[in-house]
């Protein structure tokens, strides 16, 4: 915990010399959160591998969790626009929304590349 809070502090630092406003940091926070956590950062991988959608049961394996603790974490990347999920019936099939968060990532590492120089 104590790490965590520490990362947060630099963040927030480092948002101030990147000239973002309040907002801007508690979007990219929650995003940055979002992938921080290892089961969510490893289904976020395993979907990069994917060319078509999967469901919750075939990500299990990725992460060596169950399929319940995988939703959870599914539904917290839904809310943040990293993945999307297409329903057909009761199945549910996950993908990444690839252009999102490469543009995410993009924003922040031009933030910081911009005002390195």
């Amino acid at each position: 915990m104590i790490i965590f809070v520490f990362y947060i502090c630099i963040f927030v630092q480092m948002c101030h010399i990147l000239n973002m406003n309040e907002s801007q940091v508690q979007e990219i926070a929650d995003f940055l959160k979002a992938l921080g956590e290892f089961n969510r950062l490893s289904l976020v991988y395993e979907l990069c591998q994917c060319q078509l959608p999967k469901n919750a049961m075939c990500l299990c394996d990725c992460c060596s969790v169950d399929a319940s603790v995988v939703s959870r974490h599914l539904k917290i990347l839904k809310q943040e626009g990293i993945v999307t999920i297409e329903k057909k019936g009761r199945e549910r099939s996950y993908s990444l929304n690839r252009e999102y968060v490469a543009n995410r990532l993009r924003i922040l590492a031009d933030k910081i590349d911009n005002n390195s120089q």
